[in-house]
């Protein structure tokens, strides 16, 4: 199987400093904010996801 060289973007996460960001949900939206694209699959990342989900995503990708 062919290796794909991946392109890998950072990506800085930063805090909401909004109070109401606990209170009221993000709105939902069909476009996402982020998508990655591997030989395979492709995950699609909306405002709101836990930070620690795309961490995990991302180490995932990293490890074959």
């Amino acid at each position: 199987m062919p290796q794909q060289k991946l392109t890998i973007v950072p990506v800085s996460l930063h805090p909401k400093n909004d109070i109401t960001a606990a209170t009221i949900p993000a709105a939902l939206s069909s476009n996402p904010t982020c998508t990655i694209k591997t030989g395979n699959a492709e995950i699609s990342f909306f405002n709101g996801i836990d930070e620690r989900i795309i961490q995990t995503v991302m180490r995932e990708l990293k490890n074959p």
